[in-house]
């Protein structure tokens, strides 16, 4: 009988792409085994083209919420259909990252009878497997996740990341870089500078280098090697990469608005991608190019991308105070010295090493 899994993940892009290493060890280590998987709006494209992942199903929050402000019937009507949905599927077992007690709660009012997920802040009184947890703090994301199967033996996946653009999704590339005049010899450079607002708002910049920097940089890097600069964007982000562009003396071409699997074919077609850290470095990651990334109030080694290594650079500053971003909590600070240690020359220098290995 085939056994049907289900995994639950409300969160941004970085954290869906850390569980993609989890849904391939648990096609290795449940043979032919069915997994759907609940997620938010922003990150179905990424799951629905993973051949691991059979069914996806959304889950807003955020919509339900705003529904039972306006129709509170309408709102328990929809709540329910959802999990009646979920209930019918008769899933074994759910792995539940999302380190509340809600949903481990619903998966056991629709009758799954495994639930697997962390014990945090004592949130996992229905799980039926958990993990005590205080945070991700000492390893990567994606091999805390893999913890949840690791009573099945060798639960280990040799994959990293996972994220397929379609055909479509190349063709727009390859159709969009072909009418701005991008050659296939060209040395394509893509600049991310924003790193997605997980923070919020109010504290947007503390994951970002700074637009003055990032124009120095490229300007640097298209005289040094002929390079053609591409700024690839995301959701609030237009401001920042046009700003980017009027600082340059080489202007630079602005991907157009993209979904993730265009913005991960986008980054495919690149010679390299210069990050902050944050959704578009996974991303990037994901496809197997080089990524130069710069961490500030994060720690690199905890979300990081993901597998580490050589083709995975990252730079951050020798400061005692950082990483400080620890147990999901962002301590208030003014003056970024994480940040603002990270000179041009130090990334440019790593950059020009990173080149020209590969020219």
């Amino acid at each position: 009988m085939t056994e049907k899994i289900l995994i639950i993940n409300p969160f941004g892009i970085g954290d869906v792409l850390f569980s993609t290493p989890l849904v391939s060890a648990l096609k290795r280590s449940y043979h032919g085994c069915y997994i759907a998987y609940i997620c938010n709006s922003r990150t179905k494209d990424m799951l629905e083209t993973n051949p691991d992942v059979a069914e996806t199903f959304v889950f807003e929050r955020d919509e339900y919420r705003a529904l039972w402000n306006k129709k509170k019937i309408e709102c328990i009507k929809k709540f329910f259909n959802f999990w009646q949905r979920i209930r019918r599927k008769r899933f074994d077992r759910v792995f539940d990252l999302s380190l509340g007690k809600e949903y481990a709660f619903l998966c056991w009012m629709v009758g799954i009878k495994e639930r697997r997920g962390f014990d945090y802040r004592g949130r996992g009184r229905f799980l039926t497997h958990r993990i005590p947890f205080y945070g991700f703090n000492d390893k990567p994301v994606a091999e805390y996740y893999m913890d949840l199967v690791s009573d099945k033996g060798q639960a280990i996946c040799d994959k990293g990341t996972v994220l397929l653009p379609t055909d479509d999704d190349k063709a727009h590339i390859r159709d969009f870089l072909k009418k701005s005049g991008i050659k296939t010899e060209d040395v394509l450079i893509g600049v991310a500078p924003g790193g997605g607002y997980s923070f919020g708002a109010g504290n947007i910049e503390r994951r970002r280098w700074g637009a003055e920097r990032f124009s120095q940089l490229a300007d640097r890097i298209v005289e040094k090697f002929n390079a053609r600069i591409i700024l690839i964007w995301g959701p609030v982000e237009k401001d920042l990469v046009e700003k980017i562009a009027g600082l340059m003396n080489e202007k630079p071409l602005i991907a157009p608005k993209t979904s993730i699997r265009e913005m991960a074919a986008l980054c495919k077609r690149c010679r390299m991608v210069i990050c902050s850290e944050g959704g578009p470095l996974h991303v990037a990651a994901s496809q197997g190019v080089k990524t130069l990334s710069i961490f500030g109030a994060v720690d690199e080694k905890v979300y990081g991308p993901y597998p580490p290594g050589r083709d995975n650079l990252v730079i951050a500053s020798d400061v005692e105070c950082r990483p400080c971003y620890k147990r999901f909590k962002l301590p208030k600070c003014d003056k970024r010295i994480c940040l603002e240690g990270v000179s041009v020359n130090t990334v440019f220098n790593a950059v020009t090493k990173y080149l020209s290995e590969g020219l």
